[in-house]
């Protein structure tokens, strides 16, 4: 077994595919540990994805470790089939877990709801022929299989001290990036996927709505929440794509994009089967956590125009 992990072929092809493999990771995982790359570092990250995608923080940890340490043994060729397959295992989940809906392309366009599974199957492919044909030339896979006692726990500490670093040096989340994942939140989990009952999460008992598609409702979440069953009846394809998130302390301004085909009543107006596209901004109050009061400008002649009640 032994052999097999640390055996290469010791040629240019497998050096030229770790090394591919190893720096397109790399900067992904500095970012999620160090910081790097204006990324948001070890603690923000963990916090991203325990608060905002609720996953288990042994899985948080494990994808943030894959991504950094995985993509470092690619680059140096030590266990580069052991990362690998951690790297193979991460990137099948992700595709299943985020990306399978979205098709196959990058949204290159800005016209899907989320970007596609095309680049995660070059790293799973890259970490295949890793797999089949080891670390290449200028690995330490070939020292380490020429002298097999030599011990990987300097590497396993340096590694331990490195992360233990950056969690030291982290700060924690600002009070701003609370409030613009509130807001991404917001827009991304209850009006493009329809969780509804997060609202009772996201907003403050007494929640106002001061520019509502309905008059005079009731304040909180459940003023709220036949708006948005009504608003994605109309539209079934609808999504803000969140161009802009300014936040304060107690603020956050979000700039959106909504789009969507109107298949049945809106307020009023019968279906039309038109496509719109909607420049929108929304500024909301936070308070304590949780978004407290609304205000919004929608460019709804540019609406009325696409669905074809005005001229």
């Amino acid at each position: 077994m032994k052999n097999y992990i640390f055996s290469t072929r010791n040629d240019w092809t497998g050096l030229i595919i770790r090394l591919t493999l190893g720096l397109i990771l790399f900067p992904h995982g500095a970012q999620k540990v160090l910081g790097w790359f204006g990324g948001p570092g070890f603690t923000k990250e963990m916090a991203f994805f325990t608060d905002t995608l609720h996953l288990p923080w042994i899985i948080a940890f494990g994808v943030i470790i894959i991504e950094f340490f995985g993509a470092l043994s690619l680059i140096l060729g030590i266990a580069a089939r052991i990362s690998s397959v951690a790297i193979l295992f991460l990137f099948v989940g992700i595709i299943f877990m985020e990306h399978l809906d979205n098709g196959f392309f990058m949204n290159w366009f800005g016209t899907q709801k989320g970007e596609g599974f095309e680049y995660h199957l070059l790293i799973i492919g890259l970490a295949l022929a890793v797999i089949v044909n080891g670390s290449g030339k200028y690995a330490l896979d070939n020292v380490v299989f020429k002298q097999p006692y030599i011990p990987g726990s300097a590497v396993a500490l340096l590694g331990a001290v490195l992360l233990g670093l950056s969690a030291c040096q982290q700060p924690d989340r600002t009070v701003e990036d609370k409030n613009k994942q509130l807001a991404e939140r917001y827009f991304n989990e209850v009006w493009n996927n329809g969780k509804v009952e997060l609202l009772d999460e996201l907003l403050s008992a007494d929640y106002i709505n001061h520019t509502p598609s309905v008059p005079n409702p009731p304040r909180g979440a459940a003023g709220l929440k036949p708006i948005v069953v009504a608003i994605r009846r109309a539209f079934p394809d609808l999504h803000y794509t969140i161009k802009d998130v300014i936040a304060t302390k107690n603020r956050a301004v979000v700039r959106v994009v909504m789009t969507g085909t109107q298949k049945d009543s809106l307020f009023n107006i019968p279906p039309t089967g038109k496509y719109v596209t909607v420049n929108q901004v929304n500024i909301e109050e936070i308070i304590d956590g949780k978004i407290a009061e609304h205000w919004r400008v929608t460019d709804e002649l540019t609406m009325m125009k696409q669905l074809g009640v005005v001229k």
